[in-house]
């Protein structure tokens, strides 16, 4: 017989685990297996429709049906994707320029915007000759929205097929542009793929085995269109198989499987979800009494960050690389350190402090990287600056490192001000709050100092000199100074906890501006990860970290006596060396 105890854990874990499952397989599944080349890289046609889908509406489903059924639609049944609330414009001036109705920051389908498509055109055409700094963010829109709807437009032909019986090419009508490279060119060793109207317009390209691949998308069409499941299912697994046989061993696509499974699972969105809900169940486990809410977190956090572990290390088989090169990568990355930073302290304190700490990066630093993953494929080739393997597991994963560390000390630091503002006469558990600020704080100074050496010696390899006074440079070393001044101030007794506490908090801004805000500038060697429209988000974001620290100091300074110093008030006179 189990004990209520391990009874408990087999139901919870039973409740949960589906929930971080992917789902089900369908008649569909071959047809998101299928390899197209883009951009230099082979990947499965489901991550392929993920990303346009993203790149048009911001999300990476429709209601009812996933992208790879999205995709479906438009290349067999186009005529029924046409009213299809597709793209997402986000300015409110731009549907007023193109004389469509609506306010802005809405969804339209093609039909909405067929009656303006001549002036999308012209005005993305005005845009496209002003300098970057020079377009407005309608500008910047307006030409976002045409590139969209002209990829979309190319796609409603790419596989529509017609009978051609008096040609040497039974079927033709599909459109002859490089939309949908998935049909391998039949030239030996040449790493080049045709969409179907390229070979069907090329006699050079009219080998047996392709006439025979473009058959079998011609079959799968018809199937489709006649809503015959298994048929459509059979003639793409058939056409999977012939392009198979046509690659070489090395490039016959093994870890197209993998790909598709890692995005029907989607690990980082559970992965969120779970530390969303953890999160939720700390507050119901201080609201009501009892432990089951606190166990129940621990459980959901513990299975949110396998999920996340999961995602991590199916990237790394995928991409045969660390995760770490680009910006939506390394927030990926950092949250999952930071989420592993707090499961160790939760399992040294057991007091929750681990896994709010854990649960609070890991979901803000996943919900950043969400709005980076609509910016095109996260696992596109890299720049030839990051292609060194060597360098990616050592300078950029051991900084990464550093960076989690900064910030989950300054999280917990967060709550030591907020704990002390309220409480301020329960000084003990701010013990424990600033031995742990103390304690990952160090470790993220560590790291980043390695982290920073490391790429000093990459730099010396990569470009000829050690240190160049480059904005990510400095960044890095702004980190490790003031990590250093804050140590160095508490050995001198110049602060206290308190102390520590908001200069830990202080930790967060000065890693957000090393880390990414440094980009912003779009100059140095480092420019590789510019992205623009972030620059009010990280101007909000200190701002609000200033406005805190300003308001909890100001709180403090009311309920402090004057004669105590407020960065090292009278409930610890002098630090503790223990505590150091």
């Amino acid at each position: 017989m189990m004990g209520k105890k391990a009874t408990f854990w087999l139901l919870a874990v039973l409740f949960i685990l589906p929930a971080l499952l992917p789902a089900a397989g369908s008649s569909l599944t071959p047809f998101r297996r299928m390899v197209i080349l883009e951009n230099g890289r082979r990947k499965p046609l489901d991550t392929f429709a993920r990303n346009l889908l993203k790149q048009f509406s911001g999300q990476s489903s429709l209601p009812g049906q996933d992208a790879s059924a999205w995709l479906a639609r438009v290349l067999f049944t186009p005529a029924e994707t046409l009213d299809d609330k597709l793209f997402l414009i986000g300015h409110p001036d731009v549907p007023a320029a193109l004389g469509i109705p609506g306010l802005g920051r809405q969804r339209y389908s093609l039909a909405q915007i067929r009656s303006g498509m001549d002036r999308l055109q012209q005005l993305a055409m005005q845009a496209d000759r002003l300098d970057a700094p020079n377009r407005s963010a309608a500008d910047n829109e307006i030409m976002r929205l045409y590139v969209n709807t002209y990829t979309y437009t190319r796609l409603l032909g790419a596989c529509r097929f017609t009978p051609n019986p008096g040609s040497a090419f039974p079927v033709s009508g599909a459109i002859a542009a490089p939309i949908l490279a998935i049909i391998p060119a039949p030239a030996a060793g040449a790493e080049k793929w045709l969409s179907p109207g390229e070979v069907i317009a090329a006699p050079e390209f009219h080998r047996p085995q392709v006439i025979e691949e473009i058959m079998l998308l011609a079959q799968a069409a018809q199937a489709f269109a006649e809503g015959r499941d298994g048929d459509f299912s059979r003639a793409v697994a058939a056409f999977n198989r012939s392009v198979q046989q046509r690659l070489p061993p090395n490039r016959a696509g093994r870890k197209i499987g993998l790909e598709v499974f890692y995005n029907r699972a989607d690990p980082f969105f559970k992965a969120q979800l779970a530390y969303g809900l953890a999160l939720i169940l700390l507050l119901l486990a201080l609201l009501l009494p009892g432990r089951v809410f606190t166990s129940l977190s621990r459980l959901v956090f513990f299975l949110g960050f396998l999920a996340h572990a999961g995602g991590l290390i199916a990237r790394v088989l995928i991409m045969n690389r660390p995760p770490v090169t680009n910006l939506y990568e390394t927030f990926v990355f950092v949250a999952w350190a930071g989420a592993l930073l707090g499961f160790i302290l939760e399992w040294i304190q057991k007091n929750s402090l681990g896994i709010m700490a854990g649960s609070v990066g890991g979901l803000l630093f996943l919900v950043v990287a969400g709005r980076y993953s609509l910016e095109g494929d996260t696992m596109g080739m890299l720049a030839a600056v990051l292609d060194s393997n060597l360098w990616l597991a050592t300078h950029v994963v051991t900084i990464s490192i550093g960076y989690a560390g900064c910030l989950i000390a300054g999280i917990i630091g967060h709550v030591y001000v907020i704990h002390q503002v309220v409480h301020p006469d329960h000084p003990h558990f701010r013990q424990r709050l600033s031995r742990s600020i103390h304690g990952i704080l160090a470790f993220g100074l560590v790291f980043t100092f390695i982290g920073t050496v490391m790429g000093g010696v990459w730099a010396d390899q990569s470009w000829g000199r050690f240190w160049g006074w480059d904005p990510k440079e400095n960044g890095a070393l702004l980190i490790i100074l003031w990590c250093a001044i804050l140590f160095h101030a508490r050995l001198a007794g110049m602060i206290g906890p308190l102390g520590m506490a908001v200069g830990a908090i202080v930790s967060i801004i000065t890693v957000v501006l090393a880390w990414f805000g440094v980009n912003l500038l779009g100059v140095g060697m480092h420019s590789y990860g510019f992205t623009s429209g972030i620059a009010q988000w990280l101007l909000f974001f200190v701002a609000a970290e200033l406005i805190f620290i300003t308001a909890a100091l100001f709180l403090l300074r009311k309920k402090t006596a004057p004669k105590n110093s407020l960065l090292n008030p009278v409930e610890i006179k002098k630090p503790d060396r223990k505590n150091r």
